[in-house]
Order: structure tokens, then sequence, then C-alpha cells
């Protein structure tokens, strides 16, 4: 279960579904939820291979926000290869924002889901 991400899910009509989910952390609980973060995406690579655009045959895809508290946008990357979410400036941040959304077709989403959110609707 998690304890920083609180994802919304929603689906287009067309067998695609999204989860989106915001985090805010202060600078000390920024290491636990980037932990979180890293998680989930290790799972999500694991099980679903590299993220990328569903348009090119990838089976999920995401896309990852940072701010500062400030509002200034920050640099944040998650590198699949690697299982690591890279997040040069973070560490010098009182407080940040995350913003994450994971998308693929139905099956992805359940499995989310499944594993993570403890639904199994």
């Amino acid at each position: 279960m998690l304890d920083y991400l609180d994802f919304d899910t929603s689906d287009d009509g067309e067998g695609i579904s999204s989860l989106d989910a915001m985090a805010y952390a202060k600078a000390a609980q920024w290491p636990a939820l980037a932990a979180e973060v890293t998680q989930l995406l290790a799972w999500c690579s694991d099980a679903f291979g590299a993220p990328g655009a569903l348009e090119e045959g990838h089976a999920w895809d995401l896309d990852l926000q940072l701010q500062s508290d400030a509002g200034d946008a920050l640099a944040l990357q998650w590198d699949a290869r690697q299982r690591q979410l890279l997040a040069p400036q973070a560490a010098q941040q009182p407080a940040l924002q995350l913003s994450l959304t994971l998308s693929g077709p139905d099956p992805f989403s359940q499995q989310v889901t499944e594993q993570f959110l403890g639904d199994n609707d």
C-alpha cells in the first residue's frame, strides 16, 4: 500500500485508463516519497517493460512532474534501465510537489490498482 501517493482513476471509454496522483512532501519526507515512487515504477517496469507512448506499442506510459514549494518546475525523470528516480534538485528544496500519471490499457490499470491500491474491482 502507498503512504504518499493518492490516485484517482479515469478511463477514456476506449480501453485506456489513467491513474493520476499528487503528493506533497517536506524535505525530510522526500526520500520516503521518492522510494515509494521508485517502488511503484520499478514494479510497472518489471511487469510491463519500459514506459513509452502507447501509440508506439508500449504497454504503459507515465508523466512525472516535480515542483518546488514556490511552484518552480524541477527536473524529474524515471530511468527504467537503472530503476532509479532522478531528481537532482530535490534535495535542496524545503518542500516539493510531485505529480504522476500512469496510463495504459485497462488490464494495466487493474493490475496496478490490485498491487498498490488494494482494490480488486
